[in-house]
């Protein structure tokens, strides 16, 4: 027979990986990860494809493949996944087949109306489970994955009180080393798990409630279930974006079976879908990262989106908006700001139409709203709308009553600037700093220059301080490591 394609990167798409290799049915797998790969049977008649693909990257690699059946076994949650895969197919004419992954009977209620068991608290986001836990004060467990871990810094005490269960990938880690979740709050761990192993996580993180996907059967959702039982823990569960239409594994492999030995019926190409309106992404200035130095139209925007993401402090930010002007309404907030997290994030929520990507200071200053704008002219379904902020530029002049106009502007902030040689050639030079370069650095760089420079850390906040004096002086002092310096030459 020809050769298939399976769209993977779950137990369903492992294990027809393995149905093909040990019939030695050619086919082609593609995973997202190397992990992903790692994972799956070594063979010479199965192709590995390592990365995740955009609408345009699945056309061309099932061009170079021909397959004869295209198999999409992604995960559940992967929605906007799914609907490439089915578009691609249907633009070069292929038969696909949806392999669904089995429903889990949910167990009890919030009521709990059978003896012994859990609570069970159903809601529709990973955010709406973070606002349900907010005003309960035991330790936590969350099982959803790292991507939307953000959600939970919103708890009181939340360092204290959350556990995460999370793959052992060491972006994965880096990630959450990155938010602030202490190591020993860290589970790293590849399933599937027992509810027995479920238990001792349970138990060893003092947990009484346990977060997680409605993942079905080979999510483990079962054995997750039943450890609450045992452990008397609460149990809230996100659910599926949405019904689809497919078939089971189990019916899969029958399929595979009757086209290896020719006696399947040819499956019939994809029809052509409704069209898929359009979603908004907004893309904002936050000013100094407080309401107050927000604009207007900003919090307008926030105030009706879905989920925002940004930079922890960012999401601060947008949590005080909430709180303020929001009622009982809380958005997902996810503590990402780079344009492939977060658009994976949004293709496997479909049913989030409108989003922010908060970014400090202004968007058109050292942001990476140029990353967001380069992926949607790839092919993404969304619709942008771009809200400057104040930059800290502006906002340092204003504080020195100094115009700016006229002045020569680096960053330092992961880059390399001369800037003692731009300090000699410009009257005024303004420098953002961050990462390994900070404020007394540049001061010690510019040593021995009739120059006068100010520094200025947490602009716009309570904690805002300017210091202004010579290189010298201030070279020896300690900034914060997000600080802006203004250098100006001394009148002769």
């Amino acid at each position: 027979m020809t050769k298939l394609i399976i769209f993977g990167g779950t137990s369903e798409g492992r294990k027809l990986a393995e149905f093909c290799a040990e019939r030695r049915i050619p086919a082609a797998v593609s995973v997202a990860t190397e992990y992903g790969a790692s994972l799956l049977p070594a063979g010479s008649l199965l192709e590995i494809h390592t990365g995740p693909m955009d609408l345009a990257a699945m056309e061309k690699w099932l061009d170079a493949q021909a397959p004869s059946l295209v198999l999409d076994a992604t995960h559940p949650y992967a929605a906007q996944v799914t609907e490439n895969i089915r578009e691609a197919c249907r633009r070069k004419n292929l038969p696909l087949l949806r392999v669904l992954r089995g429903e889990a009977p949910r167990a009890g209620s919030l009521k709990a109306e059978a003896a012994g068991d859990p609570a069970v608290v159903t809601v529709d986001t990973v955010s709406q489970a973070a606002e349900f836990l907010k005003n309960r004060p035991e330790n936590v467990l969350v099982t959803t994955g790292s991507k939307e871990l953000g959600a939970f810094m919103a708890l009181e005490n939340w360092k204290e009180r959350v556990f995460a269960r999370v793959l052992p990938v060491s972006s994965v880690l880096a990630g959450c080393e990155k938010m602030g979740f202490p190591g020993s709050h860290i589970f790293a761990l590849q399933g599937p798990f027992s509810a027995e192993m479920n238990l001792a996580m349970l138990k060893m993180a003092g947990a009484a409630w346990l977060v997680t996907k409605e993942a079905g059967r080979a999510g483990g959702f079962e054995e997750k279930l039943e450890a609450a039982r045992a452990a008397g823990a609460g149990v809230v569960v996100v659910g599926r974006p949405r019904k689809e239409e497919g078939i089971s594994l189990e019916e899969a492999f029958e399929r595979l079976k009757k086209l290896e030995d020719g006696s399947g019926a040819k499956e019939e190409a994809v029809s052509a879908p409704e069209p898929v309106p359009s979603r908004l992404l907004v893309l904002a200035g936050a000013g100094m990262g407080t309401v107050e130095s927000m604009t207007v139209e900003a919090v307008e925007a926030l105030l009706r989106c879905q989920a925002v993401f940004g930079a922890p402090r960012m999401l601060q930010a947008a949590g005080e908006v909430f709180a303020r002007f929001g009622g009982e309404r809380r958005p997902e907030m996810l503590a990402e700001y780079l344009p492939g997290p977060v658009f994976q994030w949004l293709e496997a929520h479909p049913e989030c139409g409108r989003a922010a990507v908060l970014f400090s200071g202004d968007t058109g200053f050292y942001s990476g709203t140029a990353g967001f704008l380069r992926e949607v002219g790839k092919g993404k379904n969304w619709e942008i709308q771009i809200l400057p902020g104040i930059s800290s530029l502006s906002r340092m002049a204003a504080a020195l009553g100094k115009s700016w106009e006229d002045a020569a502007i680096a960053s330092r902030h992961g880059r390399d600037w001369d800037v003692r040689g731009l300090a000699e050639k410009s009257r005024k030079v303004f420098v953002l700093t961050g990462g390994d370069c900070r404020a007394e650095q540049i001061c010690r760089e510019l040593s021995g220059l009739p120059v006068t420079v100010s520094v200025g850390e947490n602009l716009g906040t309570g904690r805002e301080r300017i210091v202004t004096g010579t290189p010298e002086e201030l070279a020896g002092e300690q900034f914060a490591s997000l600080a802006v310096v203004w250098i100006e030459e001394d009148e002769q």
